[in-house]
């Protein structure tokens, strides 16, 4: 399980430096159904990008300078889950300048956890809190005028848009493997919708486990695509020695070769993708998947956003966003070699559509990744119907998190999933 720092009243768009302007978070599970339950302190800092100038930089590497952030309170909160938010005013500090464009980053305060000797003072947090970004705030000048008297002086609409984004960032680090490929310092960056009534435009707990662990050396699509790649290189090199005692027999299959030869696409299909955090995990860590995040209309326009904001992680440009509606009939489409489901089976009216759109899109060589919180009994009648056409085995767990991969049984035929 994980607990979501959640901001309830948003950052504006502009901000005017030294002007008050006021955020309200909270901290909640994916779902918001739940508050934490113990009294904790975070931390409040600022954080500003600036181009990089070292030599053979891209216009993507950037230098992040972190501040704390000022604060009418200090430059840490104390969050009481008996009242269940926080509010407080922020103010962009005199020693930034109308260049910068920071970023408001709330997170979990590590120093009551921890001592000089390495000793902990206070019991760590049980779950893990993830930290929340606010977008990018554009700054804007202090009026010349302005009273230096004035303690609290009240926000000058001039200088102020009053208007609140609607997203929110998380950041994930990248295994040490992976910084090796992408550089160091990268991290992949996923936007979600702050509003708690736009669920499909949220991060789930499923989606925050797969991500952390498929990215991992050790994973099981790790194994299982380095088991892929030597089968591939033995079938290249026995498809290779054929063809040379062919071709000393003067027998032309010059066609056949080639199409041996050529590599197939390897397609990997994430259904009910949402943020499309799981599909650009994968399709960083492993770039010669091409992978396709689908989800309805209101999730898309994030989800791409998203996949922009990760291109420098996806060099290849193997990763695709799309329309999929798991209700459609009559589909035209082929087995996937990988398909990515994350918190896909909370809906019990939705079972049969889902189930249908995997047996659709699978074959006896597919596998399924499943990744799957407990939520409600329901759940598991839809597990109860896979079982008809698949294998089901657990490859990993934590908390109250599990990761199945599910097999196609080679006595299954592609058939309706409601009969």
């Amino acid at each position: 399980m994980y607990y979501y720092i959640r901001l309830l009243k948003n950052t504006p768009l502009e901000a005017v430096i030294q002007e008050p302007f006021k955020m309200v978070f909270t901290i909640t599970t994916d779902l918001t159904e739940k508050f934490y339950e113990s009294p904790c302190k975070l931390r409040c800092q600022t954080v500003v990008r600036t181009p990089s100038t070292a030599p053979g930089a891209t216009p993507d590497d950037t230098i992040m300078t972190v501040m704390p952030q000022g604060l009418s309170q200090g430059y840490s909160l104390d969050y009481d889950p008996k009242i269940g938010y926080c509010s407080v005013d922020l103010r962009m500090a005199p020693c930034m300048t109308i260049y910068d464009e920071c970023q408001i980053v709330l997170s979990l305060d590590p120093a009551p956890y921890t001592s000089n000797n390495g000793k902990s003072l206070v019991a760590p947090p049980e779950y893990e809190i993830l930290p929340a970004w606010s977008l990018p705030i554009h700054l804007k000048p202090a009026p010349l005028n302005f009273s230096k008297k004035t303690k609290h002086r009240k926000v000058n609409k001039k200088y102020l848009i009053d208007t609140r984004q609607d997203l929110v960032e998380r950041y994930f680090k990248l295994p040490s493997h992976l910084t090796g490929v992408h550089g160091p310092g990268r991290s992949l960056l996923v936007r979600e919708d702050a509003n708690e009534g736009f669920m499909a435009r949220h991060i789930w707990d499923s989606g925050v486990f797969m991500t952390k662990y498929l990215m991992l050396p050790d994973s099981w699509l790790s194994k299982y695509m380095k088991q892929q790649d030597k089968k591939a290189l033995e079938t290249s090199m026995a498809e290779l020695s054929v063809a040379e005692s062919t071709e000393a027999g003067a027998v032309s299959t010059e066609s056949s070769t080639a199409t041996s030869i050529c590599p197939k696409k390897r397609v990997c299909l994430e259904l009910g993708a949402g943020t499309g955090l799981v599909g650009i995990a994968v399709a960083a860590a492993f770039p010669e998947l091409s992978v396709l995040s689908t989800d309805l209309d209101e999730a898309l326009a994030l989800m791409q956003q998203n996949v922009d904001a990760n291109k420098a992680l996806l060099p290849q440009n193997n990763m695709e966003v799309g329309f999929l509606d798991w209700a459609e009939k009559d589909r035209q489409c082929e087995p996937v070699e990988i398909l990515l489901l994350a918190d896909v089976v909370y809906n019990d009216l939705s079972h049969e559509f889902l189930l249908q759109t995997v047996l659709d899109y699978s074959d006896e060589q597919t596998k399924v990744l499943l990744g799957y919180k407990f939520r409600h009994e329901a759940e598991q009648q839809f597990f109860e119907r896979a079982k008809t056409y698949f294998e089901i085995e657990l490859v990993h767990e934590q908390d109250t998190m599990q990761l199945f991969v599910l097999t196609r049984k080679p006595s299954s035929v592609p058939a309706s999933a409601s009969a």
